[in-house]
């Protein structure tokens, strides 16, 4: 019984940690990236998708349920967006259309639950998924409720664009950073 609650315990750290990291890459990106803003919602380089990307990897269904929460709590915060199906829906969005990608990609053998087998070409084909997943379901998703300013066939491609070079550049900064904190860090290149 006791195992059971720390394991809860360690869930619901993952899960607060995650949705802190997504809300706080949210801010960051808004001060680095805010003029290229498309419209509300919608960005031509949204960082915080490639952290979407990274705690789904590293921490499956507490990432998603992290990004669900923090997602949540910016639309309401932010955006200003109605308690209601929208928020939620965005929530649902943004948290698990990585792990579907995930469980999809799994289930095809690209790579394990342990990410063996995960290279550059398998991560790129993620990102791209991720990307046209999470563009087609917000936008279906503010179509279907009639979201102000919402346009479906315009502002598909620039969040399907944001999405990926945000993915893209938090990826590959974090490689390009590994030898630095490798140096910093040496039990990390064990």
């Amino acid at each position: 019984m006791r195992l059971e609650g720390q394991h809860t315990g360690e869930y619901a750290l993952m899960t607060v940690i995650s949705a802190l990291l997504y809300t706080g890459f949210f801010v960051l990106n808004d001060l680095l990236f805010s003029g290229f803003e498309h419209v509300v919602g919608v960005n031509w380089i949204y960082l915080p998708s490639g952290f979407r990307v990274l705690l789904v990897l590293a921490m499956n269904w507490s990432g998603s349920l992290g990004i669900m929460l923090g997602g949540c709590y910016i639309d309401l915060f932010v955006h200003h967006e109605t308690l209601g199906p929208v928020m939620l829906g965005n929530g649902i969005v943004s948290g698990f259309a990585p792990l579907v990608i995930k469980t999809w990609m799994q289930g095809r053998g690209w790579f394990t639950a342990q990410l063996n087998n995960l290279n550059v070409f398998h991560l790129l084909h993620f990102v791209l998924l991720y990307a046209a997943c999470n563009s087609i379901g917000h936008q279906s998703l503010w179509w279907l409720f009639g979201r102000p300013g919402a346009d479906f066939w315009v502002d598909i491609w620039p969040m399907f664009v944001g999405d990926a070079l945000g993915a893209i550049l938090i990826l590959y900064g974090l490689r390009a950073l590994l030898p630095l904190l490798g140096r910093w860090l040496p039990d990390l290149r064990a």
